[in-house]
């Protein structure tokens, strides 16, 4: 433990430059910001600062209890415990400014989790005696680290828990999981009280909304009309629409914050016998809860998305149950799946949407006249797609087809190409897609295109290759696909030149990380002072994983299962494995996060993020992320160089 000066000011008496950096580190969090300047200043010389190395563990469950509350001055620490069968589940995690050992601290018995730092840690600790006092004086901070601590540790427990059992059904684990602000979308419509009824009608019907919120000057809400109480209290009651809105609204409004859990707005409703609950964003009005979104909340589970895309018959209704496939992503994070879980369900309901369109295609165009095997290309091909992309196809048939099979295959890709764009695929700027003659070959034109990549190793036909390293069927005869896979495989073993230039692509990006491990972000532009997670995290270890692959023989294209296979095979230092799948996993979902973000503000997903918008424990993460990216393209040049590297000027 390394004491700071701090604590030597106590006993001494005096005040010092190192008390001071105490005071100003602490005024800046809650809840220490409530206490006045003078008592901080007193705590602040009472404090002591602790050095714990990584991996330790600074509170063990079921031993003795804190004797003192820790706040995270540098690093992170995570809150577990063990089940009887021995794993472990992590219930919470805290970074810079965030405390720990409070429950324990007044449990006073023993303490109920262990804490042990993710990374080097530096904590301030305030002894027992001084915090108990503290939170005895000021109610504020008391109420407050109670508040947060026993939330944050409820939440987490009830999820983790729930996650592991199977006694509630989906959507009433989602009651008790989500907030509010997962499940609503619309913003609120607000008009004034004295606003005409014939106006506040019309604003309501132009909205296609089913109600509007009466707001003051000062933007607060006053009351609510329904549709129904233009019905009921206009039309039935024989009412003028030139009369103010304000009398026939019903007050006072029943609100939730956009934080609060599904389950409490639920309660809301059911209390006041209402149908729709106004949902605030630090009391301002932000958006609308109703009894329909509810209803529609029954529905938000894979399973039954891919029963209700299944059950359409014809393209507008597919386009329609479609976007219950993006509305899945922000619920299966918040449920707390695994990032790499996420985008397998999100592949998986991709693929039956795929199957639905042929089915549709078949119907119109006739039966195949040859068989053929429809293929993924791309993130799709790995099943690693995020929120949609661009379309990225191609199509293999039989090598028996005439000409008069290739035309109605033309029209069968053209159909698909169509289709998906109506489900919100957009079409792929680089025209990687079967309707393209060049991705649409029979099975002997794709063994001699593949025959002469690999056999002429060129870099552009290289690297245009890629994508298609990671192809995987979906529809129609895959026995084609296994054909062209098998000997895709049988031709690389001997392809030495193809897998050097291909080593060569796959190292182009380097980790954005300066020689005091800074972050490298744009300088102008677009995206200045930010980084693109896509092109220089994730893609490197795409492109190695896929390089290993290839050279090991591995038929899997997901990049997760690509490196699990590569272990059993000691290709790779297994430290190094490890490192990578986890730099993988925790990349995929900051760029899910990222993404989900962007979305509730109507923004247009992108992979680019400000370094200075993550948390500390966030931003360690990602800079050991790219170290090891970095580590493994080192692995890479050693492993691939060749002479045709210094003729590329790598």
């Amino acid at each position: 433990m390394l004491k700071s000066a701090a604590s030597e000011d106590a006993m001494a008496g005096s005040h010092s430059v190192v008390t001071d950096s105490v005071v100003n580190f602490l005024k800046a969090i809650p809840p220490f910001q409530f206490v006045p300047p003078l008592e901080l200043a007193a705590l602040a010389r009472v404090v002591s600062l602790e050095f714990f190395p990584k991996d330790t563990v600074i509170l063990k469950a079921g031993m003795r209890p804190a004797d003192a509350l820790y706040v995270i001055q540098k690093g992170g620490v995570k809150l577990a415990l063990r089940t009887q069968v021995g794993k472990e589940l992590v219930l919470d995690m805290r970074s810079e400014g965030e405390v720990f050992g409070l429950l324990s601290l007044m449990g006073g018995d023993v303490a109920r989790l262990d804490v042990v730092a993710l990374e080097d840690c530096l904590c301030y600790t305030i002894p027992a005696p001084e915090m108990q006092q503290l939170m005895a004086q000021h109610t504020d901070v008391s109420d407050y680290l109670v508040r947060t601590s026993v939330r944050r540790y409820v939440d987490r427990s009830l999820s983790e828990l729930r996650s592991q059992t199977h006694l509630m059904g989906d959507a009433e684990r989602l009651l008790y999981s989500l907030k509010v602000c997962d499940v609503t979308s619309k913003a609120v419509v607000t008009c004034f009280e004295h606003t005409s009824i014939r106006e506040a009608a019309r604003i309501v019907a132009d909205s296609h909304a089913t109600c509007v919120v009466v707001v003051g000057s000062d933007s607060q809400p006053l009351g609510i009309v329904t549709d129904r109480d233009f019905t009921r209290k206009v039309v039935a009651r024989g009412l003028p629409d030139s009369g103010p809105v304000g009398q026939i609204m019903s007050a006072p409004v029943i609100t939730v914050e956009q934080s609060a859990l599904v389950f409490q707005a639920l309660l809301a409703m059911l209390t006041h016998h209402i149908q729709h609950v106004l949902v605030t964003d630090d009391g301002t009005p932000k958006s609308m809860l109703t009894t329909h979104d509810l209803t529609l909340l029954q529905g938000k589970s894979p399973l039954s998305v891919v029963r209700h895309i299944e059950q359409q018959r014809d393209l507008a209704g597919l386009g329609e149950a479609q976007k219950r496939v993006s509305a899945l992503l922000p619920l299966l994070l918040r449920e707390g799946a695994k990032a790499s879980h996420i985008t397998r369900v999100m592949a998986e309901i991709n693929d039956r949407l795929i199957a639905k369109i042929f089915e549709m295609a078949h119907a119109e165009l006739g039966p195949p006249p040859v068989p053929y095997c429809w293929m993924v290309l791309g993130s799709e091909g790995r099943r690693e797609q995020t929120f949609k992309t661009d379309q990225d196809n191609a199509l293999i048939y039989h090598d028996d087809a005439d000409a008069d099979a290739q035309v109605y295959f033309a029209r069968l890709t053209a159909f698909v190409r169509d289709a998906l764009e109506t489900c919100g695929y957009p079409l792929c700027t680089g025209d990687f897609m079967a309707s393209n003659p060049r991705w649409r070959m029979s099975l002997h034109g794709w063994k001699e295109s593949f025959g002469k990549w690999i056999a002429e190793g060129e870099l552009h036909a290289t690297e245009d290759a890629l994508i298609l390293l990671d192809m995987r069927p979906v529809a129609g005869d895959q026995a084609l696909f296994h054909e062209l896979s098998a000997h895709n495989r049988e031709l690389l073993k001997t392809g030495g030149f193809f897998k050097s230039i291909l080593a060569s692509v796959s190292i182009v990006n380097k980790p954005p990380l300066g020689f005091f491990r800074t972050f490298v972000v744009e300088r102008d532009g677009e995206h200045k002072e930010e980084l693109d997670l896509k092109m220089l995290g994730s893609g490197p270890i795409v492109n190695a994983a896929r390089l290993f692959a290839l050279d090991n023989g591995i038929e899997s294209t997901n990049t997760l299962d690509r490196l699990a296979a590569l272990q059993p095979l000691h290709y790779l230092d297994e430290e190094l494995l490890k490192d990578l799948q986890q730099a993988f996993e925790f990349l995929t979902l900051l760029r899910l996060e990222q993404q989900l973000q962007r979305a509730r503000t109507g923004q247009p997903p992108t992979n680019y993020l400000k370094p200075d918008k993550l948390t500390h424990l966030q931003k360690t993460m990602l800079k050991e992320t790219f170290q090891t990216i970095g580590r493994v393209q080192s692995f890479i040049d050693q492993r691939f160089r060749t002479a045709v590297w210094q003729q590329m000027g790598r």
